[in-house]
């Protein structure tokens, strides 16, 4: 019997010394990124029966179980994909944002606004040389200006590209990682024991490709879990398929460079496009593919209808750089478009003659009146012209204004955007950390709780003990009668 009373008491030592190890683990790594809490599982050992009947043989440790949630964990992961793909809009639209500057004095309106001053200086001085400089340095400005906002899109075009190599690359890094731990946590749970170190590494690649690409979590019996992404698999079992980026292929083929050709990304071999995308992945691709190509596309089209609009006044006047009458004819302020070469906001400059000579700068509508200025006035009149501007988006939806109207629609379209962008992504984040709070109160550790439960287990722990004493006495007094 006391041998009996003495194996209770030995397994409740090892048992509750098991315990109040698993106990200071979770208290050791309160702090660390991904860890979650774990408890050890007692159940009663089997029972010896006698004629009288049962009699218990003590107590085990059945498992060291992690407390996780799964629904929790997809909620968290559903959420932290929108919250990538909100911070990294609001991030990205903030720098296309940055492009443009406005309100700025030293940004595009106010540009448009010295090079239609200058004309109306010219028409009050219709005769002047200095006056005529001033349109001539204007103009140049003006289209500096143009170059150099397409010059900035293609830079934040090419950084973005790197940002989504360097994305892809991780989230393949990711899933190759995440891979290899579905192989080694089914191997160290063949003996039906929780790899609960592993599966929390492995939670950890999980939620970061959650943000990065939006992805999505199956978990299957074997303990190994499936990846998706989009519609695809990204990972399966022991087998990670790699992302890549490419470039569409543009039919039929322009006549001229395409600066902003769309990006796709691919899954493995496959040659179609992986959709639908999310997380940063998706607000990268969206970026690269609509927002950039829609500012590029709209300052095209404002360079080239200002190149037209402006030739075409100045084209009908005349010049008088000798001082003789009559005059010959003016040619085109702005260098014109030809087949080959569109005229666009990366080339507009002004024609070969005006950059020689300020003097081949038209006022004049006369043959005859050096000192008539109708062409000045009518280019200064351009300023307030309504619709000389006209743009079809990929949708068919016409926008239309004045080039200054124009320009502060394209503004106000980015601004609006990048503010939308970045009341979404405090939103989103919002909605995030509530989720990550939901599921702390699962699996996160509370040093209060635990310090609650090492006390209880201690008091378990000094029971056995006392056990083990009561046991030496009843041993010792048996010994006595014989």
């Amino acid at each position: 019997m006391n041998a009996g009373v003495f194996s209770v008491a030995r397994s409740a030592l090892l048992v509750h010394q098991t315990a109040l190890q698993t106990i200071s683990q979770n208290i050791a790594n309160a702090e660390t990124p991904g860890y979650s809490r774990q408890e050890a599982q007692l159940a009663a050992n089997t029972p010896v029966n006698f004629t009288y009947g049962a009699v218990g043989t003590g107590v085990s440790v059945t498992n060291i179980i992690r407390k996780r949630d799964i629904l929790l964990d997809d909620s968290f992961r559903s959420a932290a994909g929108l919250d990538g793909d909100a911070g990294m809009r609001r991030d990205l639209l903030s720098q296309l944002e940055a492009v443009f500057g406005e309100p700025n004095d030293a940004g595009m309106a106010n540009a448009l606004d010295q090079f239609w001053n200058s004309w109306s200086d010219l028409s009050a001085q219709p005769g002047s040389l200095a006056a005529r400089a001033v349109v001539q340095q204007r103009g140049r400005q003006l289209s500096q200006m143009f170059n150099d906002f397409d010059t900035q899109l293609t830079t934040l075009r090419t950084s973005s590209l790197e940002r989504l190599g360097n994305a892809v690359g991780n989230i393949n890094s990711l899933a190759n990682q995440v891979a290899e731990l579905n192989v080694r946590i089914i191997a160290s749970e063949s003996n039906g024991n929780m790899a609960n170190d592993l599966r929390d590494m492995r939670d950890l690649k999980l939620d970061e490709l959650s943000r990065v690409a939006g992805t999505r979590v199956i978990n299957q019996a074997n303990g190994s879990v499936t990846v998706q992404i989009g519609n695809s698999v990204l990972v399966e079992g022991d087998t990670a398929t790699p992302l890549s980026v490419n470039f569409e292929t543009i039919t039929p083929t322009p006549t001229f460079p395409v600066t902003d050709v769309p990006v796709r990304i691919r899954l493995g071999t496959n040659p179609d496009r992986l959709a639908p995308l999310s997380g940063e992945l998706g607000a990268m691709v969206d970026f690269l593919n609509t927002e950039i190509p829609a500012s590029r596309t709209r300052l095209d089209a404002m360079a080239e209808q200002l190149v037209t609009a402006v030739n075409n006044v100045h084209s009908t006047g005349y010049v008088f750089p000798a001082g003789t009458v009559p005059g010959s004819a003016a040619g085109n302020f702005f260098q014109p478009a030809t087949a080959a070469v569109p005229v666009r906001a990366s080339n507009l400059r002004l024609h070969a003659d005006i950059l020689a000579d300020p003097r081949n700068i038209s006022a004049s509508g006369s043959v005859n009146g050096p000192s008539d200025n109708s062409i000045a006035q009518g280019l200064a009149s351009l300023r307030i012209s309504p619709n000389t501007v006209t743009y079809t988006g990929p949708t068919g939806a016409t926008e239309t204004g004045s080039f200054s109207t124009f320009f502060r629609g394209l503004v106000t379209r980015v601004g609006i955007q990048a503010q939308s962008a970045t009341d979404q992504a405090g939103v989103t984040s919002t909605l995030m950390e509530q989720a990550e709070r939901r599921r702390q109160s699962v699996s996160g550790v509370s040093t209060d709780e635990e310090l609650v439960n090492m006390l209880r287990v201690q008091q378990s722990y000094q029971a056995a003990t006392k056990l083990i004493k009561a046991a030496e006495e009843m041993l010792d007094t048996l010994l006595n009668l014989v």
